[in-house]
C-alpha cells in the first residue's frame, strides 16, 4: 500500500525496504545536525551544508577505492573514511564482487594517503584493523539488512521495453552514478530514480518517446510515482547546479591564487 504525505511516498509496514527511505525534513534534521549522534563529539553539531560536504567526500573516497580495485559500479553504489572503507568491504560481498580484505585495506590506505605508496604501505595494517572493527558497526547500523536494489536494472528494463537508444540509457546510468553522492538514494526508490534519470537524459538529448514510461508493463510504479519522479529530477538538476557553482568558485580562487589576469571561466549551460 502506498500513500502520499508531504510530497513523499509512505509505504506500509509490510514493506520492509521502506525503513530506509526518509523525508527531506528528516534529512535536514539528521542526528549529526541535531547533535544527537553518539559518534558526534559532545557540543558539536554540523550544519546541513557541512554534513552534505562530508557525505560527498565520503562517497568520493568510496568511488576512488572502488576505482583503485577495478571493481564494479554496483559496489560503489552499495558503500568518515574508515566507515567508507568498511562499506566497500561489505558491498564487495553483497554484490558478489569480492576482493581480499588486505587488498581493500591497501586500496583504502593508498587513497587516504593521496597516492603516496610508501605511506600507504606503512598504514595498511592499521586499515586492516579498522575495516574489521567498522564492518560490524556498519552491519549493526543497517540492521544486517543487505538486500539492496539499484536503479540500473530498472534503467535497462525500461530502455529495452521502450526502445530507448543505448546512449540515452548510458547517460541515465551516469546521472545515477553522479547523484550517488547525494541523499537521492535515501529519498526515492530505485525505480523512481531510474525513471527520473531516463527522463532527465531524454530531455538533455531532446529525444522524445511515443509512450510515457509510467505506462510500463514490466516496471511496477506506484500511483504517486509521477510526482516523485518530478521531485527527483529537480534534485538531480540542483546537484548539477551546485557542482557547476563549485567549479566556477574553484576556478575563480585558482586565478586569484596565481595572480594571473582574469580569464573566462568555464561555461556551463
Amino acid at each position: 500500500m502506498v500513500t502520499q504525505i508531504g510530497g513523499m511516498a509512505e509505504y506500509s509496514a509490510a514493506d520492509t525496504a521502506a525503513q530506509w527511505y526518509f523525508s527531506k525534513e528528516d534529512m535536514r534534521n539528521t542526528p549529526s545536525v541535531a547533535g544527537s549522534d553518539y559518534s558526534t563529539p559532545s557540543g558539536k553539531s554540523y550544519t546541513p551544508a557541512e554534513e552534505s560536504s562530508w557525505r560527498q567526500r565520503g562517497c568520493n573516497f568510496v568511488h576512488n577505492v572502488v576505482k583503485k580495485l577495478d571493481m564494479h559500479q554496483f559496489v560503489a553504489s552499495s558503500a568518515a573514511w574508515e566507515v567508507a572503507g568498511a562499506c566497500v568491504l561489505l558491498a564487495s560481498k553483497v554484490e558478489e564482487n569480492k576482493r581480499g580484505h588486505k587488498d581493500i585495506a591497501h586500496a583504502c590506505s593508498y587513497v587516504a594517503s593521496k597516492g603516496q605508496a610508501k605511506e600507504a604501505a606503512g598504514n595498511r595494517e592499521k586499515w586492516e584493523r579498522a575495516l574489521k572493527r567498522q564492518e560490524i558497526v556498519v552491519l549493526e547500523n543497517c540492521c544486517f539488512d543487505m538486500d539492496i536494489a539499484h536503479p540500473y536494472g530498472f534503467i535497462d528494463a525500461l530502455a529495452l521495453e521502450f526502445g530507448i537508444p543505448v546512449f540515452i540509457a548510458k547517460a541515465a546510468t551516469a546521472l545515477v552514478n553522479d547523484t550517488m553522492r547525494t541523499p537521492i538514494c535515501l529519498l526515492y526508490r530505485p525505480e523512481v530514480a531510474a525513471v527520473a534519470a531516463l527522463y532527465f537524459a531524454l530531455e538533455v538529448h531532446r529525444h522524445a518517446l511515443a509512450r510515457s514510461l509510467f505506462e510500463s508493463r514490466h516496471v511496477r510504479l506506484s500511483p504517486v510515482a509521477p510526482r516523485l519522479v518530478e521531485e527527483c529530477m529537480l534534485d538531480m538538476l540542483d546537484f548539477y547546479r551546485r557542482e557547476a557553482d563549485s567549479e566556477l568558485e574553484a576556478h575563480r580562487q585558482q586565478q586569484q591564487h596565481k595572480g594571473a589576469p582574469r580569464s573566462n571561466p568555464p561555461h556551463y549551460t
